[in-house]
């Protein structure tokens, strides 16, 4: 008589079971775990517009990919490894972490374009230490520095040698000036000098923009970059009612010398009809008398012309600075003092 003998199942094919952190997400994980990726990456996004004041540039770029790097590193490693996946805590720290650093962005208030151009003016014009590695330091930041340090330079350089011809003209029209050949030619030469000096800083102004141009290819800035800085670069120059003004003042500074200098020139070659008594001019002769009082009227009109120009300068300077809330002294150039040159 034989007796069945119940089947014992073997296990030795089957396979251990599979961990539940390596079972595939289901369909409604997944949409999950994608719509809060989603989110970090638009939080970071919305960070970096904000740190850029609405301009998508290189640098918003690199701040954004910094903005996504650091949470997804974090996430990785407390829910990314294959030892411990866990894609919707994944995705729920690296959304987490990309809200609180829009939060902290969000707390700290955007640059102000004016106190920015303000503080990188004082800057570059030594009135103000630089703030390495500050809140004004990015490439751009440093670009513009260096293109007022540059400038400001050139100015002070200019009014310098300005301040040491300036004595030379303080006889102008006198009866002194007139007092002989020696006083004549003294004045005349300064009159020379000085609009000389003034036409070629009024070059240096018009080739300004050259110079600009070459400074911002060597910046380092990327292609975009560098065409925004010199886009805003040109538009200020170009539409510049100083810069025009310049122009005009310069044309008629260059008219002013030659008829001063003639002026001058024609006082020399009668120098011996021409005296000098109590403070007073004498001439004998009509027909020098007429010729004299004729140059000195022209010269007296176009210097005249020149100084009303130059006061259109100075104040549209003075308004220029004051919407950066500086003055000439912020900048390093102290109020002009004297109206014969260019203000600068």
């Amino acid at each position: 008589m034989s007796s069945s003998v119940p089947a014992v199942p073997t296990h030795s094919d089957s396979s251990p079971p599979v961990p539940p952190s390596q079972l595939p997400p289901s369909p409604a994980k997944r949409a999950l775990v994608a719509f809060l990726v989603l989110l970090g990456i638009a939080l970071s996004v919305v960070k970096a517009l904000f740190w850029s004041r609405g301009v998508w540039t290189a640098e918003a770029s690199g701040y954004a990919f910094g903005g996504i790097l650091m949470p997804a590193s974090v996430a990785y490693l407390i829910a990314g490894r294959k030892k411990n996946r866990k894609p919707v805590v994944f995705g729920l720290i690296f959304a987490a972490i990309s809200f609180v650093l829009l939060l902290s962005e969000l707390s700290h208030p955007p640059r102000d374009l004016k106190a920015t151009v303000a503080d990188l003016a004082r800057e570059a014009s030594g009135t103000k230490p630089i703030d390495g590695g500050g809140a004004f330091d990015g490439p751009q930041d440093q670009l513009l520095r260096e293109v007022m340090t540059e400038f400001l330079g050139e100015a002070k350089a200019y009014r310098g040698k300005a301040h040491e011809l300036a004595p030379s003209l303080q006889t102008l029209y006198t009866p002194e000036s007139f007092s002989g050949p020696e006083a004549m030619s003294h004045t005349r030469d300064g009159v020379e000098k000085i609009s000389a000096l003034d036409h070629a800083f009024a070059l240096q102004i018009e080739q300004w923009p050259a110079r600009v141009q070459e400074q911002v290819a060597q910046s380092g800035l990327s292609e975009y970059d560098q065409q925004e800085f010199l886009k805003g670069f040109h538009k200020s120059f170009s539409n510049s009612d100083i810069i025009t003004l310049r122009r005009q003042a310069d044309q008629i500074e260059v008219q002013w010398c030659n008829d001063t200098l003639a002026l001058y020139d024609f006082a020399r070659s009668h120098a011996g009809q021409i005296h000098v008594k109590d403070a007073h001019i004498l001439i004998g002769d009509q027909n020098v008398r007429t010729q004299f009082d004729d140059l000195l009227h022209q010269s007296r009109g176009e210097r005249q012309r020149m100084t009303d120009t130059n006061a259109q300068i100075a104040k549209l300077q003075k308004e220029g600075l004051e919407k950066f809330g500086l003055t000439r002294t912020d900048v390093g150039l102290a109020e002009p003092t004297d109206q014969t040159s260019k203000a600068k």
